[in-house]
């Protein structure tokens, strides 16, 4: 290979002028390449050579290894040669080993003395007769997302894989689906979680009137049970609503029909003489037109013997003082003697002031 010696910039700026052995001179044209070789900036010139070559850059291929594609599928994908990209997957394959440690030596919840994933893992695997060498831990990201930590195993012959989101700065992980849930709960069944089938149901229109053997069922479902005894605020709340409705109403008073004998009470008339009319100035006892002097007062007649009659058949009330005959009397209490005053000298008469002696 002949060397090129370097003569100088050429004059529009853009080239590099070089001399050969012979003295035959030669045009370089600067661009991104020549820079980055000049600087020694290796990445930068390898992601050119690529860019020119059609192919992923250094960048693209990291990024596609970072979220757990291997390196053969993603030389498959890009089609390149496989050696290639293998020349930029060692870092990010460091990488993800890394975080898979770090899960793997986290803590389930955040009770004192909790147990680290990898420890719980292993010991539920172990005991479902799965082989423990055989387990392998890996972790993956989509751009600039969360990590995923996936641990897989095989379980006869059918391999599994269980999911975790793993936060690298509160170093906390947490379950993605019911494999991984079996594996690292605290609380779990008896059995692993089984996978779930669902199955296609086909379309049916649901019709309205065939359904009227479920509407007792489904009346007797929605209606409200009822309480045997009222609650006190609904007795409180009828009686106040009872009071309201008869505020302010004059009430009715019922009497009983008494029969009527015929004969009008004596002493009043008819119920025609009671319609007075409208009340005019009383009357005065001697008219202004009057003589006073013939004047004469009323007289007071005796009641009829009619009337007397009635009056002596109305009942007298009893005394007080005196009881009911049909009212047991109580015996009277016996009255006690009364002795003479004792202890207690009598006053002197005169004669004994006077004379000295009592009087026979």
């Amino acid at each position: 290979m002949g060397e090129l010696e370097l003569v100088g910039l050429h004059e529009d700026g853009e080239h590099l002028v070089l001399a050969g052995p012979d003295g035959q001179r030669f045009r370089l044209r600067i661009d991104e390449p020549l820079r980055a070789a000049v600087r020694r900036d290796r990445p930068q010139l390898e992601q050119l050579r690529a860019e020119g070559a059609g192919t992923l850059s250094p960048r693209e291929i990291q990024a596609r290894i970072r979220s757990g594609r291997s390196a053969q599928d993603v030389a498959d994908s890009a089609g390149v040669a496989v050696e290639h990209v293998r020349r930029y997957e060692g870092p990010v394959l460091a990488e993800r080993e890394f975080v898979a440690s770090q899960a793997r030596a986290a803590r389930v919840g955040r009770e004192t003395g909790a147990p680290v994933l990898g420890d719980l893992v292993t010991d539920r695997l172990a005991a479902r007769g799965v082989d423990v060498g055989s387990i392998e831990w890996d972790a993956f990201r989509e751009g600039s997302g969360s990590w995923t930590v996936a641990v897989r195993f095989r379980t006869g012959e059918d391999p599994r894989e269980a999911l975790w989101s793993f936060d690298t700065q509160a170093r906390s992980v947490q379950a993605l689906e019911d494999e991984a849930r079996w594996l690292s709960e605290t609380e779990l069944a008896d059995e692993p979680i089984p996978r779930r089938h669902l199955a296609a149901v086909r379309d049916a229109v649901f019709d309205v009137q065939a359904d009227g053997a479920i509407r007792p069922v489904l009346a007797s479902v929605d209606a409200p049970v009822a309480t045997s005894e009222p609650e006190p605020d609904d007795v409180t709340a009828a009686l106040l609503d009872d009071l309201r409705t008869k505020r302010g109403v004059r009430q009715q008073l019922e009497l009983p029909d008494e029969d009527d004998d015929g004969e009008a009470f004596e002493g009043f008339g008819p119920q025609h003489m009671f319609d007075l009319g409208p009340a005019g100035e009383p009357p005065a006892a001697h008219p202004p037109h009057s003589d006073p002097g013939s004047a004469t007062d009323a007289t007071v007649l005796p009641a009829s013997p009619r009337r007397l009659a009635r009056r002596t058949k109305t009942p007298v009330a009893l005394e007080p003082d005196e009881p009911h005959p049909d009212e047991a009397v109580p015996p009277p209490l016996a009255e006690r003697p009364r002795g003479g005053r004792k202890g207690r000298a009598s006053v002197p008469s005169w004669d004994e002031i006077v004379f000295g002696a009592k009087p026979e």
